[in-house]
């Protein structure tokens, strides 16, 4: 008995929402698409580029500088008291430990921007798809990567993009 009303709640459940999602309109894009054509998308990225070759220019002038120091000892080793050695071999440590401590810091800095920009970008991309949908009567819109099957006239990615590179 209980297997027959449980049944029966579940088809009830499946036949609503069959009813109301055949109501809806349903749409998807393609985020990854979106975002390679979104013109400040591209501006972030070509910004961020910009920012890492900036960092990467003062990590290799720090390597060059051990390197450097690592040739230096290495002709001198041989002739240098053991003071002398031992000061120079200190020194090219802390300039290693300098050099590592340097990079940790660019890569925590560099890995906070481009989340912080891509956070930006992706909630511009959410607040467009939001609007159009809105606009155009759309209950749902879903990302491509989530679905199986879509028909390509549900394919909003395009429409998305035009939205968004229109605006200022």
């Amino acid at each position: 008995m209980k297997d027959k009303i449980l049944k029966g709640v579940v088809y009830g459940i499946f036949l609503v929402s069959s009813v109301a999602f055949s109501a809806s309109k349903v749409g998807y894009v393609d985020l990854q698409k979106v975002f390679t054509g979104y013109k400040k998308a591209m501006e972030s990225e070509a910004s961020f580029k910009k920012e890492v070759e900036k960092e990467q220019v003062k990590i290799n002038a720090l390597q060059a500088e051990i390197k450097k120091m690592q040739a230096d000892y290495d002709k001198k080793k041989d002739v240098l008291k053991p003071e002398e050695k031992k000061k120079k071999e200190e020194a090219i440590k802390e300039k290693i430990q300098e050099f590592t401590k340097k990079w940790s810091e660019v890569n925590k800095k560099l890995d906070n921007r481009r989340k912080e920009l891509e956070s930006k970008r992706f909630q511009e991309i959410k607040d467009a798809i939001k609007e159009y949908g809105k606009k155009h009567g759309y209950s749902i819109i879903l990302d491509k990567r989530a679905i199986l099957y879509g028909e390509d006239a549900s394919d909003l990615t395009d429409e998305v993009i035009k939205l968004l590179n229109s605006k200022k």
